[in-house]
């Protein structure tokens, strides 16, 4: 109580030609984002002035000179500089936002595959499924990822999975396809990474000088890979804006995770929360508290199952166990993708339509069909556009 009824700076006892000296030299202070403390700090009880770009509290003006001069504080002084300048600008106009569109779309085509090429890794996982099916009947394969998302650049990767039967075991396929890839004549620098999170081979297509990771029974990838296709063949803007994003990031050296990067597939997840936020929306949210047991702060309670006709997304509800008593009975449902834009319409809630007879008792698990776009406000990380 006593530190926060007692002045930073006493000027009673400074001279009227000193009051306007500190005045001054707080005002040259304050250019740089340095300016005096309200009350004293408990914590920083000699200080009387605070860096509002650094966050560092400074004991006096001499102390603040000091510090204008560090690098910190200059990385950030010009950090904050760009960002002025940034918000600064004027809105484009309408020919400068054709020019962008162009360029955009410009850069999209040159940079994704296109028709001919995803035919081309079409015929890549065939012509390895035919080579892996001769020892392994039972098996088969499946495109996954930035390539069959249309998501991918020229040189991407292409990502392959391995379903197998029960029978099986996924350390046994992948070391069987590890042999096989080797023995063949089709591919180069076959090699394997058994100790990632997802256990992968990998391995180079002679032809086409593509290289391909061979994953077994990735189903959550590629659960994911059937909604984004399907997303980005409801919104023709969506594949050109991720691509160009994807090229920008590329461009700024900030997508490479290995190297503390951001991971390519979060690019794709960013432009689609940037589409859902837009007014009038260019992609809905349908879900929200009128869906029951909806919790934001819960989404992993919500597991993909898989994509129907292009249109249905099935999913299940798995509330926490101490949550079990107030969902217990199970019920199906469906609700249709509505492809709303522009014309200022809001976009409408999920239309859930449960019969009676389609009900199904499933412990604390309730299943159902969602709208592509519930779905990506379920799995969209919350990332925001600073400008």
């Amino acid at each position: 109580d006593y530190l926060e009824s007692t002045a930073v700076i006493d000027e009673s006892n400074l001279t009227a030609e000193q009051q306007l000296g500190l005045k001054q030299a707080e005002e040259r202070l304050e250019r740089d984002y340095i300016s005096r403390l309200e009350k004293r700090s408990p914590e920083y009880t000699n200080c009387q002035y605070l860096c509002k770009l650094c966050l560092v509290h400074i004991e006096n003006i001499q102390g603040a000179h000091k510090h204008i001069k560090e690098k910190r504080h200059k990385k950030n002084i010009m950090e904050k500089q760009e960002e002025n300048e940034l918000r600064a600008l004027p809105p484009p106009s309408s020919a400068q936002l054709a020019a962008l569109s162009f360029t955009l779309i410009e850069a999209a085509n040159e940079q994704g595959i296109s028709d001919d090429d995803f035919r081309i890794r079409q015929d890549i996982v065939k012509e390895m499924e035919k080579i892996i099916q001769q020892p392994l009947p039972d098996c088969s394969l499946r495109m996954y990822g930035s390539c069959l998302t249309r998501f991918a650049f020229k040189t991407s990767d292409v990502n392959i999975d391995i379903k197998f039967p029960p029978k099986m075991s996924q350390p046994d396929v992948l070391i069987q396809v590890l042999e096989i890839l080797k023995n063949s004549a089709v591919y180069s620098d076959v090699e394997s990474d058994f100790h990632a999170k997802v256990p992968v081979v990998f391995c180079k297509d002679v032809k086409s000088g593509l290289t391909c990771k061979v994953s077994a029974r990735n189903d959550v990838a590629c659960l994911t890979t059937d909604l984004l296709a399907a997303l980005g063949k409801l919104e023709p803007v969506l594949i050109p804006l991720v691509l160009a994003f994807r090229y920008w990031a590329r461009l700024c050296h900030i997508d490479c995770q290995a190297e503390g990067g951001i991971p390519s597939y979060s690019f794709a997840l960013m432009v689609i929360f940037f589409l859902q936020q837009r007014k009038p929306r260019i992609l809905p949210s349908y879900l929200g508290n009128w869906i029951e047991g909806f919790d934001s702060k819960r989404p992993d309670d919500h597991q993909l199952k898989g994509v129907e006709e292009e249109e249905f997304v099935r999913w299940e509800y798995k509330p926490p166990p101490n949550g079990a008593a107030k969902n217990s009975v199970g019920a199906e449902s469906k609700t249709k993708v509505d492809q709303q834009k522009g014309g200022g319409k809001k976009a409408t809630s999920s239309e859930v339509d449960n019969q009676s007879n389609a009900k199904e008792k499933h412990g604390n698990v309730r299943c159902g069909f969602l709208s592509l776009r519930t779905i990506f406000y379920l799995t969209s990380l919350c990332f925001i556009f600073k400008h």
